[in-house]
């Protein structure tokens, strides 16, 4: 499984978004959203909800719906 800041970075690189735009997206604060791509061992660091993973999932397949729809 990924972490989470691998997930948040390849789900700005799918959706094409920079990772300031991805956070906006998710109506996630820039700075809490930036404390989430902190390495573990950061004092930054701040772990994702759960209800975070959740939307990113759904905006991702939100996408993907669309693009097929097309």
């Amino acid at each position: 499984m990924a972490t989470q800041q691998e997930f948040l970075r390849n789900a700005a690189a799918e959706l094409d978004l920079t990772q300031k735009e991805l956070a906006a997206r998710m109506a996630a604060p820039w700075e809490t959203f930036r404390k989430w791509l902190m390495p573990n061992d950061s004092g930054s660091y701040r772990e994702m909800p759960v209800i975070a993973w959740q939307l990113v999932r759904e905006i991702l397949e939100h996408e993907k719906l669309k693009q097929k729809a097309k």
